[in-house]
């Protein structure tokens, strides 16, 4: 074989595919720029969209942290990318940031990406907009009302202390606070806003399993919207159709007890007034729908409360005259516990101090963006 045979050999082996590989990406560049709106004359901001179909989404999902540090310090506070399958504009900075929530419902609306619409679910309240939004919103929000709340807290102290006593036990074996916490949070939420009544903490297998399966869909949450076995969003629709499962038993419970006259009507749950609410309207009780709601509410109830618990453990055992401070305070309260939660100053002031602080590590908002320069505007904070 002669050196000519040998160059052509290379330049179809390497070269060419190379060659190929490099015009597609640019060809997506051009054709993902394509979509902006024409009548702004203003430049898009700098950043790749990535390779075609998949973007940049492979990239942060592997390097998270490093990836968007990467492109801040290449490209600055505002950049363009493509995530989740939809282009997008990234930007931080505190007055960046300033202008796109105060032009919320003007500038910009809340969206998410299609993965978090299909696992969550059309009937969930962070999917609903408008009159239907206002409508279920209002709804719910009387299960967090001072009344409601009262109501919940002997709910809490009953498994708060629970769980110490079991945390107690292990003695000297230890234990990892944050499974542990989540698993206090997911039971109360499970009491407080469901009305359900969970397996005892001895005997949890089913709790155990359907605490995994939140976890299994909160990983993949955000993922690529291609729904093929042991993709992110199958795992994520599995784990759910399995919640669902779940929780359509307790829904059906909870309904033969309400329509039986045997559930409390001074104290009402989430799941009570939605299925209520519905009776009131004439309407046909959706079931796919409550079981939305209900994984929504689990998921918000329990997640997000479980991560601050744990902050604020954390950062009262590292600062132990805090804690001191706290356990007085608390030894000093003798009223109803009503009003002794009310009156707490220094025991509640580590929360929002560990609330913010994880707010600003881990806190990321998307939306569907109005604004010229991409379909989205994903905006967020780093240290």
């Amino acid at each position: 074989m002669g050196l000519p045979a040998l160059l052509a050999s290379a330049l179809c082996t390497f070269v060419l595919p190379l060659l190929l590989f490099l015009a597609a990406i640019k060809l997506w560049d051009l054709y993902c720029v394509s979509s902006r709106d024409r009548s702004c004359s203003l430049p898009l901001p700098p950043g790749t969209m990535g390779f075609p179909f998949f973007g940049e989404t492979l990239q942060m999902v592997l390097q998270r942290r490093k990836f968007l540090q990467m492109k801040r310090r290449k490209y600055g506070f505002i950049y363009k990318t493509h995530l989740f399958g939809r282009p997008t504009v990234r930007v931080m900075g505190a007055d960046n940031v300033r202008r796109i929530l105060l032009g919320e419902h003007r500038l910009v609306s809340v969206h998410w990406p299609a993965s978090v619409r299909t696992i969550l679910g059309s009937g969930c309240l962070s999917n609903l907009h408008d009159s239907s939004h206002k409508q279920r919103k209002k709804v719910i929000m009387q299960a967090f009302s001072r009344e409601a709340l009262q109501c919940y807290v002997p709910v809490i102290i009953e498994e708060v202390g629970s769980c110490l006593e079991r945390w107690l036990s292990c003695g000297e074996r230890g234990l990892l606070v944050y499974p542990e916490v989540k698993r206090l949070m997911f039971r109360i939420a499970m009491r407080i806003l469901l009305g359900c009544e969970p397996p005892r903490a001895g005997s949890g297998e089913a709790e155990q399993q359907l605490v995994e399966a939140f976890e299994e869909m909160t990983r993949n949450l955000f993922s690529l919207p291609i729904d093929v076995p042991f993709s992110g969003l199958y795992r994520g629709m599995k784990a759910r159709n399995l919640i669902h499962a779940r929780i359509e038993e307790n829904i059906r419970a909870k309904i033969c007890r309400l329509r039986a006259g045997e559930a409390d009507r001074s104290c009402k749950d989430a799941l009570q007034l939605l299925i209520e609410h519905s009776w009131e309207r004439g309407e046909r009780l959706d079931m796919q729908a409550l079981k939305q709601s209900s994984t929504e509410l689990l998921f918000g109830g329990h997640e997000t409360t479980a991560s601050a618990a744990t902050s604020l453990i954390t950062y009262l055992g590292l600062y132990p005259h805090v804690l001191q401070k706290v356990r007085e305070e608390l030894k000093s309260k003798v009223r109803g516990f009503w009003e002794f939660c009310i009156s707490l100053g220094i025991s509640v002031a580590p929360l929002p101090t560990s609330l913010l602080i994880r707010s600003a590590e881990y806190f990321t908002e998307y939306f569907e963006s109005a604004w010229p320069r991409a379909e989205w505007a994903c905006w967020g904070r780093e240290s």
